[in-house]
């Protein structure tokens, strides 16, 4: 079985949060809330109990907030909402950015994850936050072997008046047309895109579709 266990317990964790903010979409505030929400979905499931050393042997979990990108993006480096350290690469580097060397992570990734909430724009189908999270996740000098981009949409939040309704109409096949013109760059990549109608009714969409089983969830 290898590691396969890590992706099992990271697509229950998204599942559970999916159910959870269409049943109650209010339950979170921001964005920040679900990154908390997924953690503590994780940490206490069994990614919560292995301890891996690193290279200075100290000891740490595998899963992170706001752990740092490999990759620069201008003059430092970019930060994923949560990351999974490879366990078979944790003695090659510390676990985190401090004085003692060396002076940064520098972990390979079993997963790393994106979210956004409500992303898109004011006034037009704008695709900047989610474009950013995209390129983070297919980097190959980021070292990601699996990438999730979670992206959510509360649709009472838009009135009517404001234009966007038919704009988020459109979102799940802008997704799938921004993640598909990467090509083999995005094969490691999974987008899920959670619509929330009203409590309790969506719209799921996962890109590409054979990678569904990635959350053990079918899409509509």
């Amino acid at each position: 079985m290898g590691s396969d266990w890590i992706y099992a317990e990271i697509g229950s964790g998204i599942k559970t949060l999916v159910e959870k903010f269409i049943a109650t979409p209010y339950f979170f505030y921001s964005e920040q809330d679900m990154h908390a929400y997924l953690y503590h979905q994780l940490i206490s499931g069994r990614l919560g109990s292995p301890l891996i050393d690193t290279c200075l042997g100290d000891r740490t979990v595998l899963i992170h907030r706001e752990y740092p990108t490999l990759h620069a993006y201008g003059r430092k480096r970019g930060h994923f909402d949560l990351a999974i350290i490879d366990p078979e690469h944790a003695s090659e580097s510390h676990w985190r950015m401090q004085v003692r060397a060396p002076p940064y992570a520098g972990h390979r990734l079993k997963a790393a994850m994106e979210f956004g909430l409500n992303a898109i724009g004011t006034t037009r189908l704008d695709l900047a936050h989610f474009r950013k999270d995209f390129e983070r996740l297919i980097d190959p000098k980021n070292k990601v072997e699996r990438g999730y981009l979670l992206f959510f949409v509360r649709r009472q939040d838009f009135l009517p008046s404001s234009g966007m309704l038919p704009m988020i109409d459109k979102l799940p096949e802008k997704l799938r047309m921004e993640t598909e013109r990467d090509g083999d760059r995005s094969r490691n990549l999974v987008v899920v895109c959670a619509e929330c109608l009203s409590p309790g009714e969506r719209r799921l969409s996962i890109i590409p579709q054979d990678h569904a089983s990635w959350i053990r969830e079918a899409s509509n």
